[in-house]
Parts: structure tokens; sequence; C-alpha cells
């Protein structure tokens, strides 16, 4: 009896220091599990602080010099240097670059409204919904706050040009130039951040490209001065960029309150007592 129960007490004993042993285990598994879902939050976190620096950043220096050249514009600084330049550039003239100068130029408005088209039935079709809503903010407020802007400086151009709207026929700054960078950039990020490779950066290339020709283009057919395309990339690229950085704010902030909705990674799901099942609910 005395060996059965000394015998009894060891097991007991080895049962009890091996429950007391594994019991510590359960928290560090959890505390490892939280460290593990912390790091891609805290990626996330650095992630959108650096946008947010780089954005705000690149739209002050951008604002401070379109109001730098708007005042320059104003005071009649830059009409020499415009001048010269068109005059430059129709030293080069002929029926073939007219033609061609023609059809980039047309890169900057009636094709910006072709391709904005498709890829807004590509978001469309793959519910891509925050990238459909940027793209008819970039596109159509680019036109919008164009057409404000050259009511506002009421600059002539070197040759009348004819519109649908009245402002319009005013030079500064170039619509074309505005909504091509604007266009072209916002198409640009959604190629680096969706394409891999040294695809992305082709992309990109081609399109900063095809933006700088569109202002040349401008430029040979004489419907705008040089100081008008600067602006209008400047313009095109500050509205762009404010309208990716506010995406990005938003998305964060939508982000933060599914987090609130959520329970706790790790806790304790309770089912639900009978009495507090609502009538017509089967459980599964």
């Amino acid at each position: 009896m005395r060996a059965t129960s000394a015998a009894s007490l060891w097991e007991r004993a080895g049962v009890r220091a091996t429950c007391a042993a594994g019991t510590p285990s359960a928290p560090i598994s959890a505390g490892m599990a939280v460290d593990n879902q912390a790091q891609p939050t805290q990626a996330r976190a650095a992630e959108f602080g650096a946008i947010v620096v780089l954005g705000f950043g690149a739209a002050a220096v951008l604002l401070y010099l379109f109001a730098w050249l708007a005042t320059q514009v104003l005071a009649q600084q830059t009409q020499s240097l415009d001048t010269a330049t068109l005059n430059a550039l129709q030293t080069y003239a002929s029926p073939q670059l007219t033609l061609a100068a023609q059809a980039v130029s047309l890169m900057g408005s009636q094709v910006v409204l072709v391709v904005g088209a498709a890829l807004l039935i590509l978001f469309l079709w793959q519910r891509r919904w925050g990238a459909a809503l940027t793209l008819v903010l970039v596109t159509a407020g680019a036109q919008v706050l164009n057409d404000i802007l050259k009511d506002v400086f009421h600059r002539t151009r070197p040759e009348p040009v004819l519109g649908f709207i009245a402002a319009q026929q005013y030079s500064f700054p170039s619509g074309h130039a505005m909504v091509a960078a604007a266009f072209y950039l916002f198409v640009a990020y959604l190629a680096w951040r969706l394409v891999r490779g040294w695809w992305r950066g082709l992309i990109a290339g081609a399109l900063i490209l095809l933006v700088l020709l569109i202002g040349l283009a401008r430029l040979y057919l004489e419907a705008h001065y040089l100081s008008d395309v600067i602006a209008g990339y400047l313009a095109g690229l500050i509205w762009t960029d404010t309208v990716i950085l506010g995406g990005h704010v938003l998305g964060v902030r939508s982000r933060r309150r599914g987090a609130r909705a959520r329970p706790p990674a790790g806790s304790a799901q309770v089912e639900p007592s009978p009495a507090s099942i609502p009538l017509g609910h089967r459980p599964s």
C-alpha cells in the first residue's frame, strides 16, 4: 500500500511538473503572434509616413515654382524668352513636322479621353473602385482647374484658338500640358505600383517622354508660350500629387476604422447562448 501510494504520488507530482512547465508556452506563442502581426503594421506605417512627407514636400516645391512663374508672367518678365523660343522652333517648320506635331498634340486631348475611358471600364470591371474614382478626379479635375486658371490669368495666345469654353481661348497655363502631365503621371504611378521588373521603369520613362513631346508640339504649333507649357506641367503635377496623397490618407483612415471594428487577434470567441440568438437565425 505504501509503495502504491508512493508511486501514485510520484506520478501526480510528475504530471503537475509537466503541466507547470507547459503552461507558459501559450502566452509565449501568443506574444510571438502579436509581434509577427505588428511588423507588417509598422512597415505600412513607415511607408505611409514616407509617402506623406515626400508628397507634401513635392507639392510645396511645385506650388512655389508655379506661383513664382505666374508672377513673372504677369510682370511680362518671360516675354522675350517665350518669343525667342517660338521663333527658334519655327526655323524647323515643315509640312511633315507639322503633321507629326498635330498627331502628338492629340495625345494630350482626345487620346486622353479614349485611354481614360478604357482604363475606367477596366477598373470598374476589376472592381477597383478607388482607382476608378482617382482616375476620374485626376483627369476631370485637371481640366476644370485649367479652365479656372486660364480665366483668372487671361493671357492671350500666340495664335487665336477657339474652344467650346470661353476660358480655352486663353494661354496660361497650357491645357494640353496640364492634363497630359496629370493623366500620364497617374498612369505612370499605377504602372510603378502594379508592374514588376524593368517594365515599370520603361513604362514610366515612356510616359514622361510623351508628356514632354506634347508640350514641345504645342510650342511648335504656336498654341502656347514656353512659360505656359512649364506652368501646365507644374499645375498638373500638383493636382495629381494632391489627389494621390489624399487617396493614401483616406485609405489609412478606412483601414484604421476597419481594424477597430474587428476583434483583436488571439481573443477567444465565445459561443452565443441560445437566448441571445435572434429569431430566424439558424446557427451554423
